[in-house]
């Protein structure tokens, strides 16, 4: 009998999601270097998508290599400048998804200025930690909070220079470099391109 189709065979698990919000580009194969925090996170979010009535969106991420990318969306009070509500948009991988929705859960009810205090250390730690390989994702949820403050600001008539005193950008930092796309540097270079055409 010749060599056929093994049906039976075990095929490795390959978790992949595809909603109209998350959508995984990585197959992951096995979970190793994943926090049960993180597992969790991903398999339970409920904060996907753009919030209605959102006043403020941002986007961060990278193309070389593969795409990692994430959007929030949030509705701010303009009275109180407080998160009202925050959704996210996110290709990649589970460490994308999971760094993504909770950068959304830690805004909610935060200030602008709060808003800006999130570090990478600080998504890490609330999903008890990101793979070593995969460490740029929480860079990229706290680059996202940093441009959401941004577009808000902007959206309320800040310029550049009253941008810069707010949400001041550092070009060589580590955060700035890993970020290939992002919409707080375009913002930046759109208000230069208007101060200049003035």
């Amino acid at each position: 009998m010749g060599e056929g189709r093994n049906v039976y065979r075990d095929v490795q698990d390959r978790a992949v999601i595809r909603t109209e919000d998350v959508y995984q580009m990585a197959t992951e194969v096995g979970v190793e270097g994943y926090s049960d925090t993180l597992l969790s996170v991903v398999a339970n979010f409920k904060n996907s998508g753009a919030p209605e009535g959102f006043s403020a969106q941002s986007m961060v991420g990278r193309s070389k290599r593969g795409e990692v990318a994430l959007r929030l969306f949030a509705v701010i009070d303009p009275e109180t400048e407080t998160f009202v509500r925050v959704g996210f948009k996110s290709r990649g991988c589970l460490a994308m998804t999971a760094c993504a929705s909770m950068v959304s859960m830690m805004l909610e009810g935060k200030t602008l200025d709060e808003a800006l205090a999130i570090t990478h250390e600080d998504v890490a730690r609330e999903l008890d930690g990101v793979p070593s390989g995969k460490s740029y994702t929480a860079y990229f949820a706290a680059e996202a909070a940093r441009a959401l403050v941004g577009d808000y600001l902007v959206r309320q008539g800040a310029d550049r220079a009253q941008l810069d005193a707010r949400v001041p950008c550092d070009e060589h930092g580590v955060a700035c470099i890993m970020c290939e796309h992002c919409s707080l540097r375009d913002t930046r270079l759109e208000l230069l391109l208007q101060q200049a055409a003035r």
